[in-house]
């Protein structure tokens, strides 16, 4: 049985102990975590460290993407930074997606929002890039499930509840498809036709 591959997409240094809290609350669960610290990407020799990310976030199932307050490192497909444009690419790609920012990013987000035009100083975000990438977010229609943490468990918990509600969707979606409302279906307007001819 093929388990449910999730990636991780955040950056590095200042975000490696929560994506490691989640990682582990992936593999308790049962599905398969992808980290690129451990080594779970397999870098080719004809592509950039970049690309090879992007790669498996194209045969990934659940993409997790942690925010924080540094852009992180440039990618090819600018203004973007590597995290952004995997998070890009798994929304490109009808990925299932779940979006975590930071509190004190989040927070601060809304003041940038008002003030951006007058010479606003960040305190929580290290380039102006991280908030453009917010609202870009935002504006998307759909498939921009975005939560505030503080806290890696907090993000465990909404996971959780994430994942269950989706588990429900699916045996509520399966058990219609085994039994279709009777009303209105072929084989029941047939029968009642009949009996009401008797």
């Amino acid at each position: 049985m093929a388990n449910p591959k999730v990636f991780i997409s955040s950056t590095f240094y200042d975000l490696h102990q929560v994506r490691k809290d989640v990682a582990v609350f992936i593999q308790e669960y049962g599905f398969d975590h992808i980290l690129f610290e451990d080594g779970q990407i397999p870098y080719g020799a004809f592509h950039a460290p970049a690309e090879s990310c992007y790669e498996e976030v194209d045969l990934c199932d659940i993409l997790i993407s942690i925010i924080g307050g540094r852009l992180g490192s440039s990618s090819a497909q600018s203004p973007y930074s590597v995290s952004q444009a995997e998070l890009r690419r798994a929304l490109e790609k009808g990925k299932q997606v779940y979006i975590f920012i930071a509190k004190s990013v989040h927070t601060e987000y809304e003041t940038y929002k008002v003030n951006k035009d007058n010479n606003f100083v960040m305190r929580f975000a290290d380039d102006p890039q991280v908030y453009e990438f917010l609202s870009e977010l935002y504006d998307r229609p759909k498939n921009n499930a975005i939560f505030s943490f503080e806290t890696s468990q907090d993000m465990i918990n909404i996971l959780r509840k994430q994942w269950a509600g989706l588990f429900h969707r699916l045996l509520s979606n399966q058990q219609r498809e085994a039994f279709p409302q009777t009303a209105g279906h072929p084989a029941f307007e047939k029968i009642r036709s009949l009996l009401s001819g008797c």
